[in-house]
């Protein structure tokens, strides 16, 4: 998204009578009943503005959290991501050309299928981090067919959010070579043991999903440099994440997590996110050690509870 769609989106979130900085820490505040209440107003907001990035944002949130998408709106929003009209606005590398027609295209698709009261989510960019994209990637519709023509070995990202997924589809340990597993935005309750058979993977998204387990042979991915839990029901975490060596990203944002288990220890991360946990305890080992300091947000709640 652009400057222009968050400046849209905190316009947004404050006519819904929500604090910015709420938001930003749990996006789960807008919901569907509130977006609903304000709508035609919201909708009456972008239309004095006549700007097409306010119609998307407006869309985007509405996708979110699954409230109804008005027709008007929604034909408003299909011209508006018309990617010649879109390409003739702005001059951009190949590399950001390659993406925007990726973005446009979820988002038209995203839009044409969807239905009230599933929550949808656009594709995620950030897993596209080669600047050549000489890597290949591959969605759930893909999958199947490129492991029927046995192709596995070309491909290093597989981008499977938002799918609306209950299982990881076994399919994926077939890729040897995958690096990136996105897994974001689906139902998912738990993280099974196949994951372990992924020795190569070294940054795997999770989400906004619904997992409350993690399987201990989570700690057999010693390439593993970053992982993203946020928005789950996780309580712990397995000894296992102790064997995670090459770990440095670690974000475990709106979880349950009430102990901090005094793996953290055993890892060097750079970064290490626990905001919105209802922790109670915390380890001395871990309180005291130098370690933590300065890596994000810890040393905040670290202070916090120092008070309790």
């Amino acid at each position: 998204m652009s400057e222009s769609h968050y400046y849209w989106e905190e316009i947004f979130v404050e006519r819904c009578n929500i604090e910015c900085s709420k938001y930003e820490d749990n996006r789960n505040i807008l919901n569907k009943n509130i977006l609903e209440i304000y709508l035609d107003n919201l909708i009456h907001l972008s239309d004095m503005s006549n700007d097409d990035v306010a119609y998307q944002t407006l869309t985007v949130l509405i996708l979110r959290v699954g409230a109804k998408l008005p027709g008007d709106l929604k034909n408003k929003v299909l011209e508006s991501l018309n990617w010649e009209k879109d390409n003739n606005k702005h001059q951009w590398s190949p590399y950001v050309i390659s993406l925007r027609k990726m973005y446009l295209e979820d988002f038209k698709n995203k839009i044409l299928n969807y239905k009230t009261g599933l929550k949808t989510f656009l594709l995620n960019l950030k897993i596209f981090y080669d600047k050549d994209l000489k890597y290949s990637s591959i969605g759930l519709e893909q999958l199947s067919s490129f492991a029927k023509l046995k192709k596995f070995e070309h491909i290093n990202y597989i981008d499977l959010g938002s799918c609306g997924l209950i299982d990881i589809p076994e399919l994926i340990i077939k890729f040897p070579n995958i690096t990136l597993l996105n897994l974001e935005n689906n139902n998912l309750t738990s993280l099974p043991d196949l994951i372990g058979n992924m020795r190569g993977l070294e940054k795997l998204y999770l989400m906004n999903n619904k997992i409350e387990l993690i399987s201990p042979n989570l700690g057999s991915l010693i390439n593993l440099i970053s992982i993203i839990l946020s928005y789950n029901q996780i309580k712990t975490l397995p000894s296992s994440f102790k064997n995670l060596k090459n770990l440095r990203s670690l974000n475990l944002n709106n979880n349950n997590i009430s102990i901090v288990p005094d793996i953290f220890n055993n890892l060097k991360l750079s970064q290490f996110s626990l905001r919105n946990n209802p922790i109670t305890i915390i380890p001395n080992s871990l309180r005291e050690s130098p370690k933590y300091k300065g890596v994000y947000s810890t040393e905040a709640f670290l202070s916090s509870l120092s008070k309790v």
